[in-house]
């Protein structure tokens, strides 16, 4: 199994000035200095005991990964159910913080130095599905928590800022560098990248960089992904499954001040464009993915169109206006969107 990028490796480094820069720039960006530091959370509940182990079993139940077994998933509803219950609280209130709300990003800080100091996450998984379900979680946990750092107390951020670091560590581990590279790939390097620019981790963000690169060569001449076309009636959905991660990381990296964007002479926008044109004419995108019909994404999955939305308004033309929301990509992805996007 792969090992974490290193710091320096494959040409990725990030400069030593970053690493200073990157807690201060998340924070000021993200919460837009107007959630200040309080020590006080008397007001705030205790979260659930930390969720250590994963269970969770593959649920699709044919070679194309486009069916999945329905008692499968609600066996991995129920066994995920405190788990994705403390993550939507945890995100409600920092949705709350991100709009001002002091004692609700406060709380939210709180709740995520519990299950830091707990160790979330950070026990057995009990197979690959696992993997994938800590690696989707922690990715919106990471964001949930840029939006309200500074909220937390100085002690409960020190202890988030190790977890998460430790998180990343074990979701790229998780994921290895497979040869042919599917949306699981960028969903790893979004969530080591929400890591990273919360906590400075050099090594997180090189690993996002790597595994966003990496999916602006696999996107073809024609904006498709091979390896979601082979979905099946499924191929639309994991087009968008897979664009929503790498709009994601080009956003934490606009936090940072590059722009991720023009990758690969832009072909992160023939993506888009050929998404877009999907949900406008889902018949063409089907005829693409050799199938009769294909299933035609709706709601949070399209969150990534509330950051493109702002940054290329000229690209969307006729696609849905949301709102969105989506606890893997971090929450309310229309309010995060407007503010972190500088217009």
């Amino acid at each position: 199994m792969t090992r974490p990028v290193a710091d320096s490796a494959r040409g990725q480094s990030i400069p030593l000035r970053m690493s200073v820069l990157l807690p201060a720039l998340a924070a000021l960006m993200l919460a837009g200095a107007s959630v200040s530091v309080t020590p006080a959370h008397a007001a705030c509940d205790d979260p659930p005991p930390a969720v250590r182990d994963i269970i969770a079993d593959r649920f699709y139940v044919d070679t194309a990964s486009s069916t999945a077994g329905k008692a499968i998933v609600a066996r991995n509803k129920t066994a995920l159910a405190t788990l994705d219950r403390t993550l939507g609280a945890i995100l409600a209130m920092a949705d709350k913080g991100l709009a001002g709300d002091r004692e609700s990003a406060a709380c939210a800080g709180h709740w995520l130095a519990v299950w830091a100091k707990g160790g979330a996450m950070m026990g057995s998984m009990s197979s690959r599905q696992a993997e994938v379900e800590r690696k989707v979680r922690t990715a919106g946990m990471a964001v949930g928590y840029l939006k309200i750092r500074t909220a937390a107390e100085p002690g409960d951020r020190a202890a988030i800022d190790a977890w998460l670091d430790a998180l990343a560590d074990r979701v790229v581990a998780d994921q290895g560098w497979p040869e042919k590279r599917n949306n699981h790939v960028y969903w790893a390097g979004f969530a080591a990248g929400a890591a990273g620019t919360a906590t400075g981790a050099t090594r997180h963000l090189a690993y996002s960089r790597r595994a966003f690169e990496a999916g602006m060569t696999d996107i073809r001449p024609d904006g498709t992904l091979p390896m979601e076309l082979a979905r099946r009636q499924k191929a639309l959905e994991y087009h968008t499954y897979a664009l929503a991660p790498l709009v994601m990381s080009a956003e934490l990296a606009a936090l940072r001040g590059e722009d991720w964007y023009k990758g690969e002479g832009e072909a992160i926008h023939r993506l888009a464009a050929r998404i877009l044109a999907g949900l406008s004419d889902p018949r063409a995108f089907a005829e693409l993915a050799g199938e009769p019909s294909v299933i035609v994404p709706r709601g949070g999955l399209l969150g990534w169109l509330a950051f493109y939305r702002l940054r290329f308004p000229d690209r969307v033309e006729g696609a849905p206006t949301g709102p969105f929301r989506y606890p893997w990509l971090g929450g309310n992805l229309t309010a995060t969107a407007n503010a972190w996007v500088k217009r």
